[in-house]
C-alpha cells in the first residue's frame, strides 16, 4: 500500500460548543491601526495619571503623616502600573473583540475580563449611525453604532476601516428594513 493509499482514523473527541456563532461572513476582528489608536489614547491617559500621582506626592502627601509610607515610597509604582496598563490593556481589548454579521442579528463580543456578547436582532434595530472622532479620523476608522428601542441593547463596534463601516451600516439599514417587512 502506498502512503498516499493510507487514510487516518480520526481520534474520537467530545463534540464542543462552538464559541464563536455562526455567520454570514464569521465573527471577525477589529482593524488592526485600532491597536495603534488605543495605544496612543492609553499612553495619554498614564500620562495625565502619572501627572496626578506627581502632584499628590508633592502637594498632598507631605501634610498627612499617616501616609508617610506612601510618601516615602514615591509615585513610581503608581507611575509604573499606569504604564504598565498603557502598555498590555489594549492588546487584549483587541484580541477579545470580535463581531459577527448572522443571518438575523448582529453579534458583538468584547471585555477583558468581564465577557459580554450583545445579541441584537435586525428586527429590533431604529437605526444604525457611523461615528468618527478626530483620533479615530487620523487613522482612517470609524464606529458602527447601532440603537434599538430598548434602552440598554444599542450596540457599538468600534476600530472599523471607514468604509467597512459605512458598508455595513448599508447592510444592516437594508436587513433591518428587511426583517420589518410583513410576510
Amino acid at each position: 500500500m502506498h502512503e498516499e493509499d493510507e487514510v487516518a482514523t480520526p481520534i474520537h473527541e467530545e463534540p464542543r460548543e462552538p464559541e464563536e456563532p455562526q455567520a454570514l461572513e464569521g465573527p471577525r476582528k477589529l482593524e488592526g491601526r485600532v491597536l495603534a489608536l488605543w495605544w496612543m489614547v492609553a499612553f495619554a491617559w498614564a500620562l495625565v495619571l502619572s501627572t496626578g500621582a506627581f502632584m499628590a506626592h508633592l502637594l498632598i502627601l507631605p501634610g498627612i503623616d499617616a501616609l508617610r509610607w506612601l510618601r516615602d515610597l514615591g509615585p513610581w509604582p503608581m507611575v509604573a502600573l499606569f504604564f504598565l496598563w498603557a502598555i498590555f490593556v489594549p492588546p487584549l481589548r483587541y484580541r477579545r473583540w470580535r463581531y459577527a454579521l448572522r443571518d438575523d442579528d448582529l453579534w458583538i463580543r468584547q471585555g477583558i475580563f468581564w465577557r459580554s456578547v450583545s445579541v441584537i436582532p435586525y428586527r429590533r434595530l431604529q437605526f444604525v449611525d457611523t461615528r468618527q472622532g478626530p483620533l479615530e479620523n487620523l487613522f482612517g476608522l470609524a464606529q458602527l453604532v447601532v440603537h434599538t428601542a430598548a434602552p440598554g441593547t444599542s450596540g457599538l463596534v468600534p476600530g472599523l476601516d471607514r468604509e467597512e463601516a459605512e458598508t455595513i451600516r448599508e447592510r444592516l439599514a437594508a436587513l433591518a428594513g428587511e426583517a420589518d417587512d410583513p410576510v
